[in-house]
C-alpha cells in the first residue's frame, strides 16, 4: 500500500494521464501523482520548478513507442522519456524532466508473477521511469548498480512493507 503523502504548496507538478481506452483496471490517479511527486522532490538535483507526466497507456500504444524509440517489439512495463538534463540548470526557467509512460496491463500481469498487489508493482515501475528521467540507467553493471541501489532506497521509504528484495 502506498504512503499516505501530504498536500505542499511547492512548484513541483505532476500531470496523471490516463490514455488507456478500456479502463479494467481502476487506477487511483491523485494517488499516484502524489507518490511521483515525493519520488521526484526527494531525488531530482534541481531545486527550481520543476514538471513532469506519468502516462498510463494500452498494450498497443506503449508497443508503438517502444518500436518507435526503442527498436523492440512488443509492450514493455515502463518507459521514459526525458527533455531537460538533469542539472541543467536555467535559472527562472521550469525543469520538465519529461514523460514516464506505464503500461497498466503489463504491470498486472507482471505483479501477479511477482506476488506483489497491483499498487506496489505500479510504485515499482514509477519510481524506476523517474530514476530514468534524472539520467540513471542499467545499460552497463556499474549504473544498474547504482539504479537498483537508489529503487530500493525509495521504495524501502516510501512504500510501506515492501523491500525490494521481495521482487
Amino acid at each position: 500500500m502506498l504512503e499516505e503523502i501530504p498536500e505542499n504548496d511547492d512548484e513541483t507538478y505532476i500531470d496523471v494521464i490516463d490514455k488507456r481506452l478500456e479502463k479494467n483496471s481502476e487506477i487511483d490517479l491523485e494517488t499516484l501523482g502524489k507518490f511521483a511527486k515525493k519520488i521526484v522532490e526527494e531525488t531530482a538535483p534541481s531545486k527550481r520548478p520543476l514538471e513532469m507526466n506519468v502516462i498510463l497507456l494500452d498494450p498497443e500504444d506503449i508497443s508503438a513507442l517502444n518500436e518507435k524509440h526503442l527498436s523492440k517489439s512488443g509492450p514493455t512495463d515502463v518507459l521514459a522519456f526525458p527533455i531537460d538534463e538533469p542539472g541543467d540548470e536555467t535559472d527562472g526557467h521550469v525543469y520538465l524532466m519529461g514523460d514516464v509512460c506505464i503500461c497498466i496491463e503489463v504491470a498486472e500481469r507482471q505483479a501477479e508473477e511477482k506476488g506483489l498487489n497491483f499498487e506496489d508493482e505500479i510504485a515499482l515501475l514509477l519510481t524506476h521511469g523517474i530514476l530514468h528521467l534524472l539520467g540513471y540507467d542499467h545499460h552497463e553493471e556499474s549504473t544498474e548498480v547504482e539504479m537498483k541501489k537508489m529503487e530500493k532506497i525509495l521504495i524501502e521509504r516510501h512504500v510501506k512493507h515492501l523491500r525490494v528484495n521481495d521482487v
